[in-house]
This record gives C-alpha cells, structure tokens and sequence, in this order.
C-alpha cells in the first residue's frame, strides 16, 4: 500500500536521479577503465570493457538513488576531475617539452598518468576537503 500512495512524481524523480547518476559514473569509470585495459595491453576486449563500465555505473548509481550520496557531489567530482585532466595535460604537455622527451603516440602510459593525477585531486578536492566547489 505504501507504494501505491507515492506520487509520480517522486518515481519520476528517482528515476531521473539513476539516469543521471549512471551517466556521472560512466564519465568517472570509462576513462579509467578503458586506459587500464590499454596499459594493461588489452587483456579484455573493447566490448567486455564497455560492459564493465556499464556495471559499475549501475552499481555505483545505488548509493545515490539510496540517499547516501547526492548527485551535487557527483557533479563536483566530475568536474574536479575534467578540469584537473586538463590542467595536468597542460603541465606535463609543458614539462615533456621543457625536457626534450619523446613519447609514441600510442603509448597509453602518459595519458594514465594524467588521468591517475586527476582522479587523486578530484578525490582530494571533493571528499577529503569536505568542501563545495561551487560555493
């Protein structure tokens, strides 16, 4: 009976927060997932790699549709972790010029790099810091 008193527009509401939360988590997971394969040297195929992103955005999805987590925080670690890519590319593109390295380009290590540096300032900046971003 408690279901049939909900309105619809809370399982509109709860349904739009799953939608948005898996697409949050596969900006999250899909960059960290299909550059691991890649370092790792492909030991999955594309499919299956996809397939793993898609599980974990629905698994990491619940905690938010649950009321633990909220979808503000998700914006802000994604955000964080846009623009903290970015700025890494910029200051390690700067530093392998400053030093005359050179890299193939289909080597995926200093892409990994940049993004394993993101993920740990989103993570620091968003979870330890206890603070808003957008505040």
């Amino acid at each position: 009976m408690a279901t049939a008193e909900r309105g619809l527009g809370s399982w509109l509401s709860a349904t739009l927060d799953l939608l948005l939360s898996v697409l949050g988590f596969i900006l999250v997971w899909y960059p960290m997932v299909s550059l691991g394969n890649a370092v790792l040297g492909f030991p999955v195929s594309t499919s299956t790699s996809n397939l793993l992103v898609g599980v974990l955005a629905l698994g990491g999805s619940y905690p938010i549709v649950a009321g633990d987590w909220s979808l503000g925080q998700l914006g802000e670690y994604i955000f964080v972790l846009i623009a903290s890519a970015i700025g890494w590319g910029l200051i390690g593109m700067i530093a392998i010029l400053a030093s005359g390295v050179s890299f193939s380009g289909s080597n995926p290590a200093p892409q990994a790099a940049v993004w394993v540096a993101a993920y740990l300032t989103a993570y620091i900046v968003v979870c330890k810091s206890q603070r808003s971003v957008f505040r």
